[in-house]
């Protein structure tokens, strides 16, 4: 026997990083207990076939078995030379078994007998045997593998045959041995090593395995290789991801693959998940389905994907071939990513299809497909694909995909962002060659802008020049919700009504809930300027509800919406629900300046009755409308705001800051009604009643005009508080019908709550003088001052107090943790004593809860992350 065929008849010695297989080695006993005559070890390069096998064959050797081992190469593919080598494996060294065999005869008629003879002679020893051939992948021959399954079906009892290879052939021998029973099977699932395996390879003190499982997927070369170049530390020290590592591992093994199989696997790593008709078009060819199952069998590292039917490779190998390893196959990428694009666009794939476009190379490719399947991604919400997307595409230059990105920004509630992406966009493209689709959505994104930004008037004249019949229908969706939203900005009503109509009713024909979300807020921002805040409440809630069905329960997008809810809910005295909904606009630090700017003015009015310094807050909305009034704002939100803070003055005995409020309303608007509301205001707390009626009478005949519905219902309920004061209960009557009537058509009782008490006494006793306005009056009757709560149990801890403040951001666990700088789970406990402390179940009650007791700020401070990210 020569060194050479020593050296493949020699059951391989145990290595220095070898990894020991207790679960399948005892699985392999199992089998040989149960009578199996073959046992089949079947995987990929790399998973440990040879070393199970090895461990496996010392064990049965141990156990005082006599097993032949035989290493195969393909020079052995030919009947004389493989059952040389068998002869001489199963000679036995130590005299258990019976000697040496003659060789085999060369003509295939003679070996069938002589394979007879070499069976009885191996079968006729007194101890079992196990013929283990190695590396059966290189058994191509017909007429060798045909010897080879009659030997497994002639085989004598105690005399079992393992075949090991990365491609096992399947000889006919095996589906009757399977039938019976007596066919083991060892596939690459079960050499995948699992948790327990890579944690006993590293240091026991090193427990943390978990992220070297998930990169390696179990792998058992990469396992080893990363405990080979960590020298047994921690499972973290291993570097998966860098060069030297995955070249090692893949360097080597992927030039062994043929060349078809290198080119179908490179493709695969750029396509992936991917079926099967997806490899024949990225490789424009009909044999791909034959590629597919060479690639299979060759690299055993093609694993069906989480889509039935579609397939992945390993991660480790993708991620080499996408880095562009050393030995990795050429192939023309842009060409396959530009096959792969037109692909999914015609699949209604859009998330891959622009993920493909954007690396092709080809400009005009990239823009039809932008236009397509980048504008769905917007208009169907899918923000968080499309943001990864451009993510992964940020070296390409495309002033389409910049585009997008503006706008991604501007649906994250980033104003600020896009402004400056749109920025970018005019010093990238400065003669303007967009088409006409992404032409018409710059100009819509910059009125949107301006509108954030408070200029109305300037956003309209941005878009007058638009031709919305001309837009693709999404598009022109887009531009005319921006229209509308200018219209109702610059107070032309009449035209908002027209405009608005045709965005909804054109918004619920189309699959676009992102247009479908913004057609109804702005038909709720129209119908709170029109002053009719049940319908606005109605619009807001249709808005998020469909934001809840497309998992956008706290987007930005939504804080219009639950704005306009916030104030309609404030007009029906309804304070927790405004501040819970008001509370979702100061969800970020974002949130585009008009919008926050309407929202700390109402968070001012309803903080100001709970606040422990009611000064600073009158004062701080007083500045607000101050600010308002000089630039121009919307005449019906200022006036609510104007009639509260004169309320908030007049409870405070600051006269000098009422008479500077009167100066300002004056000054910008005239004599109105909110104006002569609030002198008559004044007049009724001196007792001055005359003057007071000589007041009144002009506004309350409409002389006078007020800017806001809800200063008319005002004049009226003082009118009745004048009437009630002199002693006339049927004149009273006659006042406060009238301001019921004008509060039930707008939704908005709280012109009547400013006349205070007085009035309240008298609707709750002359109740049934008003059987029409039921509901009206038990909003009036019902709302009071409710005094400020004990806590439940004991006083909060300083940082529940800190996390109590927290609370109206409505961030994540993850978010507050990070905030505090304590663990998720330390939020959790001290979330527990809240809710416990103050008597209540959810967040919402906690807030309500604890801004009654005064432990929140009229303006939710956000999160110090999002502050430092906002910085950045």
């Amino acid at each position: 026997m020569n060194s050479i065929t020593r050296a493949k008849t020699t059951i391989p010695p145990t290595g220095a990083h070898e990894l020991d297989r207790p679960r399948l080695t005892t699985r392999l006993d199992a089998f040989r207990e149960d009578g199996c005559r073959a046992i089949t070890i079947g995987a990929a390069a790399g998973s440990g076939k040879t070393t199970l096998a090895a461990q496996w064959a010392r064990r049965r050797v141990a156990s005082g078995d006599h097993v032949a081992w035989v290493s195969l190469d393909p020079s052995d593919n030919a009947s004389g030379r493989f059952w040389d080598l068998v002869t001489e494996a199963l000679e036995p060294s130590d005299g258990l078994a019976p000697g040496r065999w003659p060789p085999p005869p060369p003509t295939a008629a003679a070996r069938i007998g002589w394979l007879d003879g070499l069976l009885d002679h191996a079968g006729g020893g007194t101890v079992n045997s196990v013929l283990v051939l190695d590396n059966c992948e290189h058994l191509r021959d017909t007429g060798l593998l045909l010897e080879v399954d009659y030997a497994i079906q002639r085989a004598p009892q105690g005399f079992m045959v393992v075949l090991c290879g990365r491609q096992l052939p399947e000889l006919p021998s095996f589906y009757r041995l399977d039938l019976d029973g007596a066919l083991g099977r060892i596939g690459q699932e079960d050499l995948m090593l699992r948790r327990r395996e890579i944690a006993r390879l590293f240091s026991a003190a090193c427990p943390d395995v978990d992220p070297l499982l998930e990169a390696t997927e179990g792998w058992p070369a990469a396992v080893v290789l990363a405990h080979v170049m960590a020298e047994g530390d921690a499972p973290a020290a291993a570097d998966t991801a860098g060069a030297s590592y995955l070249d090692r591992l893949c360097g080597q093994l992927f030039p062994s693959f043929p060349e078809d199989v290198r080119a179908a696997l490179a493709v695969m790593a750029l396509i992936e998940p991917f079926t099967v008709d997806d490899l024949c078009t990225a490789l424009a060819s009909t044999d791909a389905p034959r590629v597919f199952d060479a690639a299979v069998r060759a690299s055993g590292l093609v694993v069906p994907a989480d889509t039935p039917g579609s397939f992945r490779l390993h991660r480790l190998l993708s991620r080499w071939l996408l880095s562009g390893g050393s030995g990795a196959a050429a192939i023309d990428r842009p060409l396959v990513h530009a096959r792969m694009a037109r692909r999914r666009l015609r699949q209604a794939r859009h998330a891959e299809a622009l993920a493909h476009a954007g690396k092709a190379g080809d400009a005009r490719l990239l823009r039809d497909v932008a236009a397509v399947s980048g504008l769905h991604l917007l208009w169907s919400n899918d923000l968080t694909a499309l943001e990864s997307i451009l993510r992964d595409l940020t070296s390409v230059e495309s002033v389409e995909l910049g585009l997008l990105d503006s706008l991604l920004s501007l649906a994250n509630g980033d104003p600020a962002g896009a402004r400056l992406k749109l920025e970018h966009i005019d010093h990238a493209d400065p003669e303007g060659g967009l088409t006409v689709p992404f032409s018409a959505l710059r100009t819509g994104l910059e009125a949107q802008l301006l509108l954030a930004r408070g200029r109305p008037e300037e956003a309209l004249q941005h878009l007058r020049g638009v031709c919305v019949a001309d837009l693709p229908p999404d598009v022109g969706l887009f531009v005319s919700n921006v229209l509308s939203a200018a219209l109702i900005a610059t107070a032309r009503l009449d035209e908002a009504v027209a405009a608005v109509r045709a965005c909804v009713a054109a918004a619920d024909e189309r699959d676009n809930p992102g247009a479908r979300i913004d057609a109804h807020i702005t038909r709720a921002a129209l119908a709170a300027a029109l002053e009719d805040f049940t319908p606005a409440t109605r619009d807001a809630w249709t808005a998020i509800r469909e934001g809840e069905l497309h998992r956008l329960r706290y987007s930005p997008r939504l804080r219009p919406a639950h704005l306009t809810i916030a104030w309609g809910a404030y007009h029906q005295l309804d304070d927790d629900a405004a501040r819970f909904h008001n509370a979702f606009v100061f969800r970020g630090t974002a949130t585009p300046p008009m919008v926050a700017h309407s929202a700390s003015k109402l968070g001012l009015m309803l903080s100001f009755a709970s606040s422990a310094r009611p000064v600073e807050v009158a004062v701080a909305l007083l500045d607000r409308i101050r600010f308002d009034l000089a630039h121009g704002a919307q005449p019906q939100e200022l006036a609510v705001c104007s009639l509260q803070v004169a309320e908030m003055m007049l409870s405070l005995r600051r006269v000098d800051d009422l008479t500077m409020l009167k100066v300002d309303l004056r000054r910008y608007q005239g004599i109105s009604g909110e104006l002569q509301v609030i002198s008559v205001w004044e007049h009724l707390l001196a007792g001055q009643l005359n003057r007071s009626r000589q007041l009144l009478t002009p506004v309350t005949s409409e002389y006078v005009k007020c800017h806001s519905r809800i200063g008319m219902t005002t004049a009226l309920a003082m009118l009745a508080r004048l009437e009630l004061l002199e002693n006339r209960p049927f004149k009273a009557r006659e006042a406060l019908d009238r301001a019921l009537t004008l509060a039930a058509e707008r939704g908005s009782v709280r012109g009547i709550g400013f006349a205070g008490e007085t009035v309240r006494s008298a609707l709750e006793k002359d109740r049934h003088h008003y059987p029409r306005f039921t509901r009206e009056v038990d909003l009036l009757v019902n709302h009071r001052r409710r005094p400020v709560q004990e806590i439940a149990g004991p006083p909060l801890t300083p940082r529940e107090i800190e996390l109590v403040a927290l609370l109206p951001t409505f961030a994540t666990v993850d978010e507050l943790a990070l905030d505090l700088q304590i663990s998720t789970n330390t939020v959790k406990t001290h979330l527990r004593g809240i809710y416990r402390k103050l008597g209540v179940g959810t967040r919402r009650e906690a807030i309500a809860a604890a801004d009654k007791l005064g432990l929140l700020a009229p303006t939710p401070a956000p999160l110090r992350v999002l502050r430092s990210a906002a910085a950045h």
